[in-house]
Parts: structure tokens; sequence; C-alpha cells
């Protein structure tokens, strides 16, 4: 076999080589994009940036044994009066124990809606409270909204 029938060999084996590596999908095309999930806050005093749509839940130990109730408020307003969130009322989870008077676990989803800055509050209610003066403020998060 000639130089000029080996390289003529050579060229049309990369030749398929590059005919078959086009018509393959590309590795980030085999795999969808994940969509991030939720800002996890387990700790209050925080702040978190978020953009409109996306989420944030707020995970903290609760006790329903003692009577009280945790709140969480806010999401107020820009300069229009729109909120600048959604903050979803909070899901309680029975603890995983049979331990008397064992906490268990409240989750508020907290979703982004507009540009703007607000404070959610975690409060606790006593139990047959008639009213908000009542309420007891253990912490806040401090929720920053940016542009898209």
């Amino acid at each position: 076999m000639t130089l000029r029938m080996r390289l003529g060999a050579v060229l049309a084996v990369l030749a398929a080589v590059a005919t078959i590596a086009t018509a393959l999908p590309s590795p980030a095309a085999a795999v969808p994009a994940k969509k991030p999930g939720p800002v996890i806050v387990r700790d209050l005093g925080v702040q978190v940036r978020l953009v409109p749509g996306e989420r944030m839940k707020i995970i903290l130990p609760t006790n329903r044994t003692t009577g009280y109730t945790w709140l969480a408020e806010g999401g107020c307003c820009t300069a229009n009066d729109l909120p600048i969130a959604r903050v979803g009322r909070g899901t309680y989870t029975a603890p995983s124990t049979d331990l008397v008077g064992a906490p268990g676990t409240t989750r508020w989803t907290v979703v982004a809606l507009r540009p703007g800055t607000t404070t959610i509050t975690i409060v606790t209610r006593p139990p047959g409270a008639q009213n908000t003066m009542e309420d007891e403020t253990l912490g806040t998060v401090t929720l920053v909204v940016m542009q898209p």
C-alpha cells in the first residue's frame, strides 16, 4: 500500500469518526438540566437572596406538646404595596421517636414574587392567646429578592 493510499484511508476514517461524533447528542443534551431546589434555612438571623420564582424553606424544631403555636409572618411589600414574597402555612412533622415531649419540625415555604427586601419573622403564640400582643418573636430571616 502506497503512502498516498494510507493517507487516503486515514482521512476516510477521520471523516467517518467526525460524522458519527456530530450525530451523537452532546453530554449536556443527554441529561436535562436540573432546576435548583429551594434554599434551606435552619437558623434565624440570616439573609437569603433569591430571584422571583425561587423558593426557600425555613425548617425549625418545634414542639406542639407545649401548646404553643409557631408562625412565620412577613413578605410585604414594595412601594406599590405589592407583596415581595408569599409565606406558606407551616407544615408540622412529628418527631421520629417515642420520647415524650421530643420536638418535631415545622417547615415554611417562602416564594419570591418580585424584587425588594422583606423580613420573615418567626413567632410563637402561647396557648389560648387571643391577640398578637402575647406573641414572642424568635427571630427573623431577611429576604432580598433580586432582579432576574
